[in-house]
Parts: C-alpha cells; structure tokens; sequence
C-alpha cells in the first residue's frame, strides 16, 4: 500500500488531500510513525521526531494514528487479494504477497494481467491506491514495487532479476540489514552483483538457512515460498 496510514487519513478527511500530513501515536506523540507522500517531498521519514519534521515542513498536519480503522481498510485489502488467489501471504497490515501460478488456469489469463487485476480490486475494496511488483521471486518483486511507488506498477521478468539486482546495494533487500551488510563488507559483497563470488557455505555456516536464502535472493532466486 502506498503511504498507507496517511492515505486513509486522506481518503477520510477530503481536507487533508494534497496537503502534508504526519501520522503520530495519539494526539501526544511525538515520533512520526508514517507521513503522506506531500511531507516526503521535504525530506521527511518514518521515525523522525514531529519537531524536526515541523523546521523540514511548517505546514505538515499531524494527525494520530487511528489503529482500528487502519486493521479496517487492511482487512478489505487482504480479502480483496484472496479473490483474486488463494495463495496470500499477509506480510504486514499493509503488504502481502501473491502467488498467482495456480489461479492463472481459473482466470484464463497471464501474471500481468492478474497483478494489475489485484491492484484494481484493492482500489476497489479500500479506496486508497497501492503498487504492485511482479517478478518470479517474492524479493524481486518486493524490489521492483519500491522502485515505482507510489500507484505505480513494475516487473521484472524472472530471465533478467538477476541483471536487474546486479548493481543493487544488499541492504536495499527485505531482509537483509546492516548488521548483515556489515558482514557482508568484509568478504568484499557490497551490491548484489558481488554475491556470487561468494560461497554459499560462508552464509551458511554463518546464518544457517536464512544465509543460504540471502545468497540466493541476491541473485533473484529467493526460495522461499508464498
């Protein structure tokens, strides 16, 4: 979903649309939990304190969070998906992943098709816009829907993930975080493409399966299952 909480305010209050608005926890918080598209254009992210957003965007609006709503519109998302394929993963109140390979049969159609489907349907069934990314890989495709957001739409075909991941930094990957980069650094793996010097065994002996999955991740081959 796209700027998801803020989104909702914006669909829910016409006046707040077009307008930068940070989400905080309650009227009190203090710490931005998410914030509209409009405040980002300022530089402004999850987990910045509101006075430091407030000297980056005197105008942003803050608005607390409403939680109850926001498992609301999440719930009409998820339930739009599972019309689409039965294999959803709900992989936060806000993203899920897709496995369309069985239900291509039941829609006479292609992945394409059915992805920009779900997109529709979500739009359908909660009103506020979400991206969607298609690849062969859970990875890849979480990859290729960060680079167009927001509403945006992306695919990187299965035979080019690896090309396409080549150049990209490590930690840019779901999963892969510093303390991981960090290690990764001192054999030389900066960006994707450095991975398969690499031996496998190395992640392995040092993170056990999921060093294996990250191996391969790096080379649009995640393994892992919807």
């Amino acid at each position: 979903m796209d700027a998801f909480f803020a989104s909702i305010e914006q669909m829910d209050h016409p006046e707040l649309r077009g307008r930068p608005v940070g989400i905080t926890n309650g009227v009190q918080g203090t710490c931005l939990i998410t914030s509209s598209y409009e405040a980002r254009v300022y530089g402004i992210h999850t987990g910045m304190r509101l006075r430091e957003a407030r000297k980056l965007c005197p105008d942003i609006i803050q608005r607390p969070a409403r939680p109850q709503r926001y498992a609301e519109v999440s719930t009409a998302v998820m339930t739009a998906l599972q019309d689409i394929s039965p294999d959803v993963e709900v992989f936060s109140v806000d993203e899920a992943f897709i496995d369309v390979t069985h239900c291509q049969r039941f829609w006479k159609k292609g992945p394409e098709y059915i992805a920009r489907l779900a997109k529709e349907r979500v739009y359908e069934a909660a009103g506020v816009t979400c991206t969607a990314g298609l690849s062969g890989d859970k990875t890849t495709a979480k990859y290729a829907a960060k680079q167009v957001k927001p509403d945006g739409f992306n695919v990187i075909p299965p035979w080019e993930a690896r090309e396409a991941l080549c150049e990209v930094p490590v930690t840019k990957l779901c999963g892969i975080g510093r303390g991981i980069g960090v290690f990764l650094a001192k054999y030389g793996v900066h960006t994707c493409g450095d991975m398969a010097k690499l031996p496998i065994s190395i992640l392995a002996q040092r993170f056990g399966d999921p060093g294996r999955r990250i191996w391969h991740m790096c080379q649009g081959l995640d393994p892992a299952k919807v």
